[in-house]
C-alpha cells in the first residue's frame, strides 16, 4: 500500500490529461521514501454522472484518495499528502489557473485485521 484512486467528474478528461495526472501522483508516492516501490497502485476512474458546484458544463472536480496501511505518524501522512497534492497540482496547473477546477486529496488508513493481500510483484 498505498492504493491511490483518482476519481474525476464526468467530462474532466476533455480538460485534464488524466494519464499524466495519474503518473505524476504515482511517481510522487513512489519517490516519497515511505513505500516500497512494488506496493504503490494508482487507478483513475471517471464518474458516470456528476454535478459540480453550480453545474456549469466546464466545472471539473478531481478527488485523490490514498488508502494506506496504518503505522505512519500524522506528520508523515501530512508530508505524503502535501507531496502528492503538489504533484497533482503541477500536473493540472493550466486548468487550475484557468479556473473551474476543484482538486482534493484525502488519506485514509486500512484496518489490518480486515485486510488480506498477497503481493508477488517485483521490487
Amino acid at each position: 500500500m498505498p492504493h491511490i484512486t483518482i476519481e474525476y467528474s464526468a467530462g474532466s478528461s476533455r480538460r485534464i490529461d488524466i494519464d499524466a495526472l495519474a503518473r505524476a501522483v504515482h511517481s510522487a508516492a513512489q519517490s516519497s521514501g515511505h513505500f516500497a516501490p512494488n506496493v504503490v497502485r494508482t487507478f483513475a476512474q471517471e464518474a458516470n454522472f456528476s454535478c459540480v458546484a453550480d453545474e456549469a458544463d466546464d466545472n471539473c472536480f478531481v478527488q485523490i484518495i490514498m488508502r494506506m496501511a496504518p503505522g505512519r505518524t500524522r506528520e508523515v501522512r501530512k508530508e505524503i499528502s502535501q507531496l502528492v497534492f503538489a504533484a497533482a497540482a503541477y500536473a493540472v496547473a493550466k486548468e487550475l489557473e484557468r479556473g473551474r477546477l476543484g482538486l482534493r486529496i484525502d488519506i485514509t488508513e486500512s484496518d489490518p485485521e480486515l485486510s488480506v493481500s498477497r503481493n508477488t510483484l517485483p521490487l
